[in-house]
């Protein structure tokens, strides 16, 4: 029986298994990741409908008009008056606020409503035949 002792260094030489590495100009047959392919062709015909699509736009004015468009907005945002800071995290606790109380309210308002009046009262009162239907 054999033992050694895990927590010792190895005694003998240790080797290593290199990879050749290839330039990157070469093609090699044992590794698709570096083989040089040219563009899918749906990728050309992709770009050349673009710039069909471009060409068209351009010549409608559309781009112009788009152009100006977002000039317009940059404006119009400028002219708004942000929130600072604070001013976000007070509106923040807010919104906040309102949504955990309306939560609350619908919770106590199902509670009462669903279980209490409908479950309870309603369907014994109709069970006991207090009501035809």
């Amino acid at each position: 029986m054999n033992e050694t002792n895990n927590s010792a260094a190895p005694s003998g030489s240790t080797t290593t298994a290199e990879v050749p590495v290839s330039e990157p100009g070469a093609n090699s047959a044992s590794s698709p990741s570096s083989v040089d392919l040219p563009l899918p062709i749906s990728w050309l015909i992709g770009g050349a409908i673009l710039l069909v699509v471009l060409y068209v736009a351009k010549k409608k004015g559309l781009l112009d008009r788009i152009r100006f468009f977002f000039l317009q907005t940059r404006e119009e945002l400028a002219k708004c008056s942000w929130p600072t800071r604070d001013e976000l995290k007070g509106s923040t606790w807010m919104v906040l606020a309102a949504v955990f109380m309306l939560g609350f309210f619908t919770f106590m308002a199902d509670l009462l409503l669903g279980d209490m009046f409908i479950q309870k009262f309603l369907l014994e009162y109709l069970a006991k035949g207090g009501a035809t239907i």
